[in-house]
């Protein structure tokens, strides 16, 4: 059996991109389950495609959306939202549909997405509010609190001082605190620190995936506590540097309305695996 996959990614951010919008509900649930065994071999580095996560490009569920995304990490697991993956997704369906503003159902719920720039590619996306889910000091963080906040999906900020370093503490915690009992379903975890220009330094632990170079729920979740915490002022766009690169975040100051992430995404090839 032959599968058709592109490879995407966003700011280092990358995926394995499986087009299954004419499948059946049945037909992609029992898929679902043999995708979620195969991606660790899949996302191997060495010995498979090599990726953070699969997509899985799948119908819509609700009035207006033109497809659904499912995302499945490098473990298995299966995440409710993925910021860079969306972009990539947004992407390869406005190169084929011929569109520019759509609307894609995750399992967060729908996002709005408009297409600015196909080649290279750029994406604005409404990725819902951040919600505030309370400060927690897990056993495994050295005595640091975080900061909770769900982007559809869990994350845990801790923002650190100018001496420290984000990747050190993200390699060093990241693994303890994402797994912490205090999370029940693991969590992602965020380190941060604002820089003198108003620029966010971050660093994240993804839940299922390790160490990656960027996270879009992740840099607009830090985006909203640092507003939220007078870090940096709300109504204006704010850069977040991630290893991969940057992300332009608006976070709008009233708290229920959708926080804006706007950033490249690219195909970075397309290729066929034998099962």
């Amino acid at each position: 059996m032959t599968v058709r996959f592109a490879k995407v990614e966003g700011l280092g951010n990358d995926f394995v991109l499986l087009m299954r919008r004419e499948s059946s509900p049945a037909a992609l649930r029992e898929e679902l389950e043999h995708l979620r065994a195969q991606a660790p071999a899949w996302c191997d580095r060495h010995t498979g495609i090599g990726a953070d996560g699969l997509l899985v490009v799948g119908p819509p569920q609700s009035p207006g959306a033109i497809a659904g995304m499912i995302v499945i990490n490098a473990d298995g697991s299966r995440p409710q939202m993925c910021g860079n993956g969306l972009r990539c997704v947004a992407l390869v369906l406005a190169r084929t549909e011929k569109l520019e503003r759509m609307l894609v159902d995750t399992d967060a719920g729908p996002r709005t997405c408009v297409v600015r720039e196909l080649d290279p590619g750029w994406v604005e996306v409404d990725m819902g509010p951040a919600v505030e889910t309370g400060d927690v000091a897990p056993a495994a963080a050295d005595g640091r609190t975080f900061l909770g906040v769900s982007m559809g999906n869990p994350h845990a900020i801790a923002f650190v001082g100018p001496g420290e370093d984000p990747e050190v503490l993200a390699r060093v915690l990241g693994p303890g605190v994402s797994a912490d009992p205090a999370y029940p379903e693991g969590t992602n975890v965020e380190f941060a620190r604002v820089e003198d220009s108003g620029r966010i330094r971050l660093v994240v632990w993804e839940r299922g995936a390790g160490l990656t170079a960027a996270c879009g729920t992740g840099a607009c979740a830090t985006a909203a506590a640092a507003v939220r915490t007078a870090r940096v002022p709300g109504d204006a766009p704010v850069w977040v540097d991630l290893p991969g690169g940057p992300l332009r975040i608006d976070v709008p100051a009233n708290p229920e309305a959708g926080v804006l992430m706007a950033g490249p995404a690219r195909v970075v090839f397309t290729g066929e695996l034998e099962l």
